[in-house]
């Protein structure tokens, strides 16, 4: 096992590596009296097309297998799981996103208990004929309750419009008839691959002895067999042109904007320069955009925008994407505004050093305040890891972001970039 410190936030982080493949996150706690524990697959609603185990022929599954897989989890032979957690009085839940899926608990007792249930119950799966069509009707009210948010609907058509002919065009739990497609023997074959141990890692925080909790989970997972895996073959995600300019008609009081750049230049291999390819292009929008650019302000006092103006910038390995939204009157002019915003950055009043050092500020306080929240930290860890570097690298690489480095990674972003505008009008 081996332990780092972070001097800058005063923590030590203890990563161990099991025989069986499983990455596992050690962070004490002492002066906590709750404990956190997240357990995550990379697999995610991407993964639809890979080779099943002792196969070796690429195999293509229905829509929403992975958040299909993700419910149907908490269920076994004697009943749901929740109802265990809920015994040793610890809450618990579990969300999938494009290519991960997490299972967790919260507690302040029975640590153990519920670290052995985690990871037990994530480990041993049961799927039937009837469980599975169980959940396709609970599922599927589900997508129904999605369908009626204006604000996922423009994010998911955005989306759709964006990478069409792709699995980022479809919603991460499916349609009717994709979940309907979806057995037993489907979900084991997801299974067998994506939740082998190592293609998983779990992360623990909390006021426990470093040497117990290791030697817990050690002797937990050693007690298990796992068939061997080879490298998981997963089909690279290809997208048609997009598509800009399209609409939809729904009951909504004004209409909702939605500008999405989607990311054509190679991302580099070096796990540093990702951490900084991502924080640089999120440093760049909020430079441009955010609540203390001169931008927002006249966008704001204008009337263009109002308090549901946001934006954000994901990167993942196979894909990266920016997309700016807003509630306007005016979604053309918007689109024009934010476009031309963009195209002549490097002469914006809002892109300058002092700028830039107000907003490392902002961050570095967010950023420690969030240090606070254990259940932030585990999600945060979970979805920031590159290769040896965490989510708890973030001040040094932030402090090491100049202004030029910012403008080289916005560059690289932004010349390829492919843009798209999609619109929620009012029925």
């Amino acid at each position: 096992m081996k332990s780092k410190f972070y001097e800058k936030i005063g923590e030590r982080l203890f990563t161990d590596i099991l025989p069986n493949g499983l990455t596992v996150y050690y962070l004490p706690k002492a002066d906590y009296n709750r404990t956190y524990g997240l357990f995550t697959t990379n697999f995610g609603s991407l993964d639809t097309s890979f080779v099943p185990l002792g196969e070796s022929e690429f195999q293509t599954f229905p829509e929403g297998i992975a958040h299909f897989l993700e419910h149907k989890l908490f269920e076994k032979e004697e009943g749901d799981v929740m109802y265990k957690f809920g015994a040793l009085g610890a809450q618990t839940n579990a969300f999938t996103s494009f290519s991960r899926t997490s299972y967790l608990f919260s507690t302040r007792e029975n640590s153990y208990e519920c670290t052995e249930l985690l990871l037990d119950f994530v480990q041993k799966p049961y799927f039937t004929k009837e469980n599975v069509e169980k959940e396709q009707g609970i599922i599927q009210q589900e997508i129904q309750m999605y369908q009626d948010d204006s604000d996922w609907r423009l994010f998911a058509g955005l989306l759709e419009k964006m990478y069409p002919d792709s699995p980022l065009a479809a919603d991460i739990a499916g349609t009717p008839a994709t979940i309907n497609a979806i057995t037993a023997d489907d979900l084991y074959k997801n299974y067998e691959v994506f939740y082998h141990p190592k293609n998983m890692n779990l992360f623990l925080t909390g006021p426990f002895d470093i040497e117990m909790m290791s030697d817990f989970v050690r002797s937990n997972q050693a007690r298990k067999d796992f068939a061997d895996l080879a490298e998981i073959q997963r089909k690279e995600i290809k997208a048609s042109e997009p598509i800009s300019g399209e609409s939809l008609e729904l009951e909504v009081a004004m209409p909702k904007f939605a500008l999405g750049l989607r990311g054509e230049d190679q991302l580099s291999s070096d796990s540093k320069t990702l951490f900084k390819y991502k924080l640089a292009n999120q440093l760049f929008l909020d430079l441009l955009f955010g609540r203390t650019s001169q931008r927002y302000e006249e966008l704001y006092n204008s009337g263009l925008i109002d308090d549901s103006f946001g934006f954000s910038f994901d990167l993942d390995k196979r894909f990266h994407f920016a997309v700016l939204t807003a509630d306007t009157e005016n979604p053309q002019i918007l689109g024009q505004t934010l476009q031309e915003a963009i195209k002549s950055y490097k002469i914006d009043r809002d892109f300058s050093e002092e700028h830039l050092d107000l907003l490392k500020r902002e961050m570095l306080g967010d950023y420690f305040s969030s240090l606070n929240s254990l259940e932030y930290i585990a999600n945060q860890f979970s979805s920031e890891i590159y290769g040896d570097l965490t989510f708890f690298d973030f001040p040094e690489i932030l402090k090491e972001l100049s202004l030029s480095e910012i403008e080289k990674f916005a560059d690289q972003f932004i010349s390829e970039m492919k843009k798209v505008e999609f619109t929620i009008l009012p029925k």
